[in-house]
């Protein structure tokens, strides 16, 4: 599809096709981002398989000093529970809310932007059903104002920004609401293995 055709496709939209135009270019950047940024190696140290060859040798104050190389919530929880720890608390679930406090903060992180592609998913056909109606009302007046032929142009324009419209609004709004399904399901599975590490690394503590 050429410029041209772009063109004369939002032309026969209407207005709304602008606030169409934005929300998609919004919501393909928010896309972006959670592909880029939500993945589990973002959230957990890319060294916590040292650390737990150090905890499996009690070297818990190593484990520490590697951890803390380190600038992640993960590794910010873990720094916590070993000098604790290394303070004489063995008590595991003093530990695991010591942990849990510091985790708490990668979840919206992991969530971020989702809220905005729902709202985006919800307002696009909406926006859509708001151009068909303001093509229905021009074909409509165009019955009641002018004569036959003249008419039955308006009539075909008015079918026509109805149609374009309705159809921008859930091309915008199906991989917005697709997008936030996918990136919920893998940010709920980033915080299960988040969360079964923390337990696994508390367990070797014991």
């Amino acid at each position: 599809m050429g410029i041209d055709q772009i063109f004369e496709l939002i032309r026969k939209g209407g207005i709304v096709m602008y606030p169409l135009i934005i929300l998609s270019v919004i919501s393909w950047v928010l896309i972006i981002e959670r592909i880029v940024n939500l993945r589990l190696s973002s959230f957990l140290p890319s060294n916590l398989s040292e650390i737990k060859l150090l905890l499996q040798k009690l070297d818990v104050d190593g484990a520490m000093k590697v951890a803390s190389l380190n600038k992640d919530a993960f590794s910010r929880g873990l720094v916590r529970v070993f000098e604790e720890y290394l303070s004489g608390n063995r008590n595991r679930n003093q530990l695991s809310s010591v942990f849990e406090s510091e985790l708490t903060s990668i979840i919206p992180q992991v969530e971020k932007n989702l809220l905005l592609l729902s709202a985006i998913a919800s307002i696009a056909p909406l926006l859509g059903l708001f151009g068909t109606i303001t093509g229905l009302i021009k074909v409509f007046s165009a019955f009641a104002s002018v004569q036959t032929d003249e008419a039955m142009r308006l009539l075909a324009g008015g079918i026509g920004e109805a149609l374009t419209a309705a159809a921008t609004g859930l091309i915008v709004a199906i991989p917005a609401l697709f997008a936030y399904w996918v990136f919920r399901g893998m940010g709920n599975d980033v915080i299960d293995k988040i969360e079964r590490e923390a337990r696994e690394i508390l367990s070797l503590l014991e």
